[in-house]
């Protein structure tokens, strides 16, 4: 029989995957892999939800999305950057990861290379070498802070070079690119004539600063900004995401929709409009409980010596086992098996935080702590 296609089968396993699965059956373990808010949906969505259920709005919708979400999400993007954005603009997709591999269907020819952040979310890569095209990464290095080097990016430039990449708050760094930052990858972008693909799915989950967007940046919109109901809204399981961009991709990305997810899911876009347009108090509230939970963390690490950087937003963090001298994937494995708890490695995303572990505090302050202690203990022991 004829062999799987080579480039599926060299794909590799998402780590946090990994981790998702082995600790699936064990008993007493503390999750601390998982990107997911720990909060329940928003009463008001959850009714809203079920309503539409019972209205009928079961069948197919329009391939970008129903009408309704398009608009709201058009008033979101211009009240939070002030730049002008239409139901021309948006594009609804399966969540915001659909929106990110529809961007690389309607952007990438085969070995167009995409600039990617290393450690960044490992399903960019996948995503960029199924359709074929060359991720490049650029470094977010520890030295640094977990930001990116403009000079670094010069260097990675080549005629080839399609797409900048850019995730603010990151996932798995938790780090904010302020204005400064975010205007001069803009104009980086402009000199080479790269289109910007810009995830903002954690974008309401800002700690110690306003949030910046790259559309605020965008003279010539060469940007595309992608962000959705998951995080913000605890909505994962709705799969609603949403791209900003200029109206002739968005015509494009909404055909490949077409042979890919068909389109979305009337009810759940239907309940994302309420999300959107309705009372915010969740949705501050969820964001003052990271930022608390955030701080625990932070303690921890530093009444360990451990303590490295402050993570702006998302609810992730970043943590320093070099002293270990043992790989993250095994020490992720170890720390499973012998303190029971899970946490993503960082090699899965990147070789940059292979001596990293990266944590999620979507879980309660109690299991952060608790959590933290062993994984201290656990860097201490192996450290000897």
């Amino acid at each position: 029989m004829k062999p799987f296609a080579e480039r599926a089968v060299q794909i590799p396993r998402s780590g946090i995957r990994e981790i998702m699965a082995l600790s699936a059956d064990m008993e007493d373990v503390i999750h601390l892999e998982v990107g997911q808010p720990d909060f329940p949906t928003p009463s008001h969505i959850v009714e809203a939800t079920s309503r539409y259920v019972q209205e009928g709005h079961t069948k197919y919708v329009a391939n970008a999305g129903v009408t309704e979400l398009r608009v709201a999400a058009a008033k979101y993007f211009q009240n939070k950057t002030g730049v002008e954005t239409n139901v021309e603009n948006i594009l609804v997709t399966q969540g915001a990861v659909m929106s990110v591999a529809t961007a690389f269907m309607a952007l990438l020819e085969a070995g167009d290379e995409v600039l990617v952040p290393d450690p960044g979310w490992p399903n960019y890569e996948m995503a960029v070498s199924l359709l074929h095209g060359t991720p490049v990464h650029y470094d977010l290095s520890a030295q640094n802070q977990f930001f990116p080097s403009l000079e670094q990016l010069e260097q990675l430039v080549t005629p080839r070079t399609k797409l900048l990449l850019i995730c603010t708050p990151s996932n798995p760094t938790g780090q904010v690119y302020g204005p400064e930052l975010m205007q001069a990858l803009l104009e980086f972008s402009r000199r080479h004539d790269l289109y910007v693909l810009s995830d903002e799915i954690y974008g309401e989950i800002v700690f110690d600063s306003d949030f910046a967007s790259a559309l605020s940046y965008d003279t010539d919109e060469r940007a595309l900004i992608v962000s959705g109901m998951s995080k913000t809204y605890a909505m994962t399981g709705y799969r609603v995401g949403f791209t900003r961009a200029r109206a002739d991709y968005v015509n494009l990305a909404t055909k490949l929709q077409e042979p890919i997810v068909s389109c979305g899911v009337g009810f759940s876009q239907l309940a994302a409009v309420d999300g959107l347009l309705g009372p915010q108090d969740e949705v501050w509230k969820m964001r003052d409980a990271y930022k608390s939970r955030r701080d625990v963390a932070l303690q921890v690490l530093r009444d360990n010596g451990l303590y490295r950087y402050t993570p702006g937003g998302a609810f992730y963090l970043l943590i320093d086992i070099s002293s270990t001298g043992i790989d993250s994937r095994d020490f992720a494995l170890a720390l499973l098996e012998e303190k029971k708890v899970a946490v993503a490695p960082g090699s899965t995303f990147g070789e940059m935080c292979r001596d990293h572990i990266r944590i999620s505090i979507a879980s309660s302050e109690e299991n952060i702590r608790e959590g933290l202690r062993r994984i201290c203990e656990m860097i201490v022991e192996q450290s000897g």
